[in-house]
């Protein structure tokens, strides 16, 4: 273990270790590490001391949380520390708002550097973050031969999205306490626009869920167009039946748009339209993209999660539908419940090329 452990609390299984350590060694953080051998995972929780409860004081709270795959995951060229400044440019000089820090990585040797970045900087970490977990559930990483440069192939979209899902959640549930809001980012997000009210623009105007614009680093194009509204294609009566007998290896459809009936933020590009330019205007989504996603937690704690199946289309006979998986199934999920999904087309954070 990174962290030297001073006592440990009797927490154990009859079967398989579940034990939490608990390591006193910092003058910054109390620190506690859970580790659960039946279902392989361990997670480490460091709290601000002398801190207080989350919710104890007017300041609203937000939980920054970011899933770090392998492969490059801050993006080619980029280290663990750009990563980490990134995210200082969101949480610094923000005094109305707590927040905390989620982290999700599934390779031991990947989630070793991370702690000790965070332990080596843990006088800076304190004056950001009240709260730091770190996980890592190994166990995830079960849909095998998906590299960084393969990963939009549609042959592999499918078992993309569902680990990608899979990682979300288990982060989200990990990482959640009291906090009232989440921002999850994509680990290889290099910069925000307006950085410095990027947060307060999206907690002051109360919507629900909010999907910034996302830019390739480089350029004006856009670089995650899951985020519209609209109508998508629908697979073929042949493709259906393929569906049905759960023919899966022979599913070959990736929902399209339908030109004309879509909505996507460069849509707005060429307006003259003064108020469509407006930072702080909204457009009614019906899915939205991933790479940066704000959304009120109170909607989690609800049961609206990242769909790990294509839940748009399914029926008792198929092991699941043809759309709605990860992200773009939130939308789908939290309507029912009488929440919606925005997008803001004016306010972009970019990601690596």
């Amino acid at each position: 273990m990174l962290l030297n452990t001073l006592s440990i609390s009797g927490i154990h299984s009859p079967s398989k270790g579940k034990t939490t350590q608990e390591s006193g060694d910092s003058p910054f953080y109390t620190k506690e590490e859970y580790n659960d051998e039946a279902f392989e995972y361990e997670k480490l929780i460091m709290r601000l001391r002398n801190s207080g409860k989350l919710g104890q004081n007017k300041k609203r709270s937000v939980l920054v949380l970011s899933s770090i795959g392998k492969d490059q995951p801050y993006g080619e060229g980029r280290t663990l520390e750009q990563f980490f400044l990134t995210i200082f440019t969101l949480v610094e000089n923000q005094p109305k708002y707590d927040f905390s820090l989620g982290l999700l990585n599934n390779f031991p040797n990947e989630v070793e550097k991370i702690k000790h970045y965070i332990t080596k900087n843990e006088e800076k970490m304190s004056k950001y973050f009240n709260k730091i977990t770190v996980s890592s559930a190994p166990h995830l990483e079960d849909a095998g031969g998906i590299s960084r440069e393969s990963r939009h192939d549609d042959s592999k979209q499918r078992l993309r999205r569902r680990l990608i899902a899979r990682s979300r959640n288990f982060l989200m549930s990990e990482s959640l306490e009291n906090e009232q809001y989440i921002l999850f980012m994509d680990s290889d997000i290099v910069s925000f626009d307006k950085q410095e009210m990027f947060i307060d623009v999206m907690v002051k105007s109360e919507k629900d869920i909010i999907v910034p614009r996302i830019r390739k680093r480089f350029g004006l194009t856009d670089y995650d167009r899951n985020s519209w509204r609209g109508k998508r294609t629908k697979p073929t009566q042949e493709q259906l039946d393929i569906m049905d007998s759960n023919q899966w290896d022979k599913f070959d459809y990736v929902p399209k748009d339908v030109p004309g009936e879509i909505f996507h933020f460069f849509h707005l590009d060429n307006t003259e339209n003064e108020e469509l330019k407006k930072l702080d205007h909204f457009e009614p989504l019906d899915s939205v993209g991933g790479a940066v996603l704000f959304f009120k937690s109170i909607i989690y704690r609800q049961g609206v999660i990242f769909p790990t199946s294509y839940i748009v289309g399914t029926t008792w006979d198929r092991l699941e539908g043809y759309d709605g998986i990860e992200t773009e199934g939130i939308c789908y999920l939290a309507k029912p419940l009488g929440y919606e999904c925005w997008g803001m087309p004016n306010l972009s954070a970019y990601h690596i090329e």
